[in-house]
């Protein structure tokens, strides 16, 4: 009798799950072969699984854009740089906070979870920002979003995990609390320090509506606002010039699906190099508080 419900659930549940994979990766699928397709494919009714005939002028001619060029640079130096200060800082704040002689750590880590749930809202920031001379500026895009309390917890309950022996030892060596901290402790977090890196990374790429509300040149434009105009705002002749001669060749479809795929590529093919570290170093991180 078990067996027999066995075999009903697999019968259910398996046709059931494929269904649910095609719906999620057909979309995805069909607007990569948008991107790879000509003009004349794209426009004919039916469905399409492959590009036919293969092309790159949608990719082309988005990044000849001036536009995406800035965007795509911008997002960049944001993403790597903010990436870097926020795992700096995380790593820097948690240390401290996992060392037991440390006055007022239970409240300063009370502080920092505070933090997590409650803001100052959106127009108490917006004046701070402004008050500090940051609105049009290239820092505004990465300062506001340094300071993530959850980042420091998991750093924190990572370091809770590393046996104190490692720091008695060193102590007894002739160590001195710099040495321990960057030569000892950092080299060891390295899991978490990858677990974090693609949190920030992946928030800093994705990141839109700071960048609306604190910039307004061009100049300062990043992908994802860019793309969000494109998308939702249809500003795609407005923000960037199809040449006349290449309207015939490709279409605002190909190019916003070129423009989609150009903007996830960098993030898609990092993440492969640090999800080996990405459970080890969330899973110790959340295993003692």
């Amino acid at each position: 009798m078990a067996r027999r419900e066995e075999i009903a659930f697999n019968i259910i549940i398996y046709p059931t799950m494929v269904l649910f994979i095609i719906s999620i990766i057909f979309p995805f699928w069909s607007l990569l072969v948008d991107s790879f397709s000509t003009a004349e494919f794209v426009r004919k009714p039916g469905l399409h699984l492959f590009p036919d005939p293969f092309t790159l002028e949608a990719y082309t001619e988005a990044l000849t854009q001036r536009s995406i060029g800035t965007a795509y640079l911008n997002t960049i130096v944001r993403a790597v740089l903010g990436t870097f200060l926020v795992v700096s800082i995380s790593f820097c704040a948690a240390y401290p906070l996992s060392r037991m002689k440390l006055p007022l750590r239970k409240t300063l880590t009370l502080l920092i979870i505070f933090t997590m749930f409650f803001n100052g809202g959106l127009i108490p920031t917006y004046m701070v920002v402004r008050g500090l001379h940051l609105i049009d500026s290239f820092a505004v895009l990465i300062l506001p979003l340094l300071f993530n309390g959850f980042y420091i917890l998991i750093m924190r309950n990572f370091l809770y995990s590393i046996p104190t022996e490692l720091e008695e030892s060193a102590l007894i060596d002739g160590a001195n609390e710099i040495s321990i901290c960057f030569r000892i402790f950092l080299p060891l977090c390295v899991p978490v320090l990858a677990t974090i890196a693609l949190f920030a990374m992946v928030a800093f790429w994705n990141e839109w509506f700071q960048a609306m509300l604190y910039t307004r040149k061009e100049n300062l434009m990043v992908m994802q606002l860019l793309l969000r105009r494109i998308l939702m705002e249809n500003q795609l002749n407005s923000l960037i010039d199809m040449e006349p001669s290449s309207i015939t060749d490709v279409t605002e479809e190909s190019v916003r699906a070129a423009i989609i795929f150009i903007a996830i590529g960098p993030i898609v093919m990092v993440y492969p190099f640090v999800q080996k570290y990405f459970i080890t170093g969330i899973m110790a991180g959340a295993v003692k508080g």
